[in-house]
């Protein structure tokens, strides 16, 4: 028997697990990693790289068949960098992809570059991409002088293991790496007066980046030499943890974020720029966005109300859809959909003696996930012409069945959930893919199993129509005044 590792690293939590060429899952751990997180300002996201590699190594040594393993892939959070020296020395804590710092850098982005602003129709600009961070830091920083590369979180880790720069177009989707080819938008870089070769070479995704050397695996436990993976970020490899690799198939990826994905065939403009594309595997590409309405409030909310998240939702499970009239947006970093307006962040609309309760107020917020998650989805669809037939739902919050229900009714369609949601799978099987060859599609039908299917209530889905319309106003309406 063959094994292969896939790592994932969370915003909460490293997860390894360590993959069968049968496709059974055969050891995986886990660490916390929440507790680097540190906010010195409003606006700034960070933790530090050095505490992380050392979690990271933690973690791999505790694996029991890490001597075993012929292949790594590593996937991490998305738009999250660190700029390090000519040694691979990082110069700063990692900026993570919530962070927005450079606010007043995408707006002179948006001003300054032709370029950029016509690739909004593929990558909207906001503070949370790479080439405003990288101003920022040009601005504020006396390291920018000393900067070598600018490296994904991922890339970071890959670094450690192999002492290589390198990246995917997937996993620089945000630092304006282009999706036809494995180059950047340079023009965009060029504009503001940003070396472009500050940026990682790309490589294809599943292409062998480098080896661990010897360093690396006396520090981190696994053998020294086997081939390290070219990978994805974390929404891309729960996508494919969940089995949605073909066009019209969709993954909603759960966790401290809310990633919405759909596979489609060629990127469409999207005039209104409310989501990315991002480049896949089989020359496919992902649709979709990134919102803030994942797991971060109902985690912050059951702390504030002294139950934990199972006691919420036995109680939420007992009121009726649509709350009483208590409408949540649980987008709680600004929101993304229907449009993106920074400035509008999370809301409760409706309290009364009567919604003022634990069960009300916490239903209230999965079917504001909900919706978010629907309007990303109804965007898609409409620009790309590709319906979604198939909606798969990963990562920590699949495991809440009424959330799963809910999801269901609101979108209208069926709801599959997978039984391993761990985006770490995904990144195993692009190592296996990426070692062994053959096409995915046969290794991804061995691993991926599906734990239930949540069908749609069509009653709840009337109702929730109406409720969606009543949320994209109250959204329009805030942003004129907030």
């Amino acid at each position: 028997m063959r094994y292969f590792l896939g790592l994932d690293i969370g915003t909460k939590n490293i997860k390894a697990v360590v993959l069968s060429d049968e496709g059974n899952i055969e050891e995986e751990v886990s660490t916390p990693v929440y507790d680097l997180i540190n906010q010195p300002r409003d606006g700034f996201v960070e933790r530090d790289p050095l505490s992380l590699w050392r979690r990271v190594c933690d973690s791999l040594k505790r694996l029991k068949l890490k001597d075993k393993v012929e292949g790594v892939c590593v996937d991490a959070t998305s738009g999250t960098i660190v700029p390090v020296d000519d040694k691979g020395t990082p110069l700063h804590s990692l900026v993570m992809y919530n962070d927005s710092r450079a606010v007043a850098e995408a707006e002179e982005l948006r001003r300054s570059s032709s370029k950029a602003r016509e690739f909004e129709s593929f990558l909207p600009i906001t503070p949370q991409l790479v080439l405003p961070k990288i101003m920022w830091m040009k601005k504020s920083c006396e390291f920018y002088r000393r900067i070598y590369k600018i490296l994904h979180e991922s890339d970071y880790i890959v670094y450690r293991l192999t002492g290589l720069f390198a990246s995917s177009s997937n996993t620089a989707g945000k630092s304006h790496a282009l999706l036809d080819c494995l180059k950047y938008l340079e023009e965009a870089y060029e504009d503001v007066d940003v070396p472009v070769d500050f940026m990682p070479e790309l490589k294809p995704i599943g292409s062998v980046v480098g080896y661990v050397t010897e360093n690396a695996s006396v520090e981190a436990g696994l053998p020294s030499g086997i081939p390290v993976i070219n990978g994805v970020t974390d929404a891309s490899a729960g996508d494919i943890t969940s089995g949605a690799i073909k066009a019209g198939q969709a993954n909603a990826t759960i966790g401290t974020a809310l990633t919405v994905h759909v596979v489609v065939d060629k990127p469409v403009p999207d005039a209104f720029q409310r989501f990315y594309y991002k480049t896949y595997v089989n020359d496919l590409f992902l649709a979709g966005g990134f919102t803030n309405a994942g797991t971060t409030a109902l985690d912050t909310m059951s702390g504030l109300l002294g139950k934990n998240l199972i006691e919420l939702t036995d109680m939420a499970r007992k009121i009726p859809p649509g709350c009483e009239g208590l409408i949540a947006c649980t987008e709680w970093y600004g929101v993304r959909v229907p449009k993106t307006y920074p400035s509008v962040r999370g809301f409760f609309i409706g309290l009364s003696e009567i919604t003022a309760n634990p069960g009300v107020i916490f239903r209230s917020m999965l079917e504001g996930s909900a919706l978010a998650l629907k309007l990303m989805l109804d965007a898609v669809e409409e620009v790309t012409k590709i319906e979604v037939y198939d909606l798969r739902v990963s990562g920590g919050a699949s495991r809440n069945d009424l959330f799963m229900s809910i999801i269901a009714d609101v979108s209208g369609k069926d709801v599959y959930v997978v039984e391993e949601p761990n985006s770490a799978v995904g990144s195993a099987i692009l190592a296996m893919w990426g070692c062994i060859g053959g096409e995915i599609e046969e290794i991804v039908s061995k691993v991926v199993k599906i734990r239930e299917r949540f069908k749609p209530n069509m009653e709840n889905h009337v109702k929730y129509s109406k409720l969606l319309d009543k949320y994209v106003k109250l959204i329009e309406n805030l942003a004129k005044v907030v």
